[in-house]
């Protein structure tokens, strides 16, 4: 289960468009088939708290590495690319060394959690599943 939140083509991201002009393909090579374009749950995070933890800013004077809520993003981060090395590499059953990093890394994102007001991991509120298509639901509630 892991595996698949670092799998590189285990979401899709954008899905595939046709690119038709009213049902008529306009291409040479009849192709009108767009492609999807797929990444791992984990690198949608990534983006995602970092966009979030840039928003959380007061003024533009400070660079966005140095606002509290980006350098706790940048911390899981560190921890979770080690993490993703070791389950990508070597995947192992009962690895003491990954389940030391996977707490370390949810202590971490519970202090980003924090800093950008969302309820912590233990709240109970991430084990429902969540849609992730663009405008499905724009509430946490």
């Amino acid at each position: 289960q892991i595996q698949h939140f670092f799998d590189p083509k285990g979401v899709v991201i954008v899905e595939a468009k046709r690119r038709d002009v009213n049902g008529q393909c306009t291409k040479k090579d009849n192709d009108c088939s767009g492609k999807e374009i797929r990444d791992s749950r984990y690198n949608d995070m990534k983006t995602s708290m970092y966009l979030l933890g840039n928003a959380f800013r007061l003024n533009q004077v400070k660079a966005p590495d140095n606002l509290p809520t980006v350098r706790a993003a940048k911390a899981f981060f560190k921890e979770m690319d080690v993490l993703e090395k070791a389950v990508r590499k070597n995947p192992k059953t009962l690895d003491p060394a990954s389940q030391k990093r996977y707490l370390a890394a949810l202590d971490l994102l519970d202090a980003y959690l924090d800093l950008v007001e969302l309820p912590p991991t233990e709240s109970g509120f991430y084990d429902q599943e969540f849609s992730t298509k663009v405008g499905e639901s724009s509430r946490l509630t």
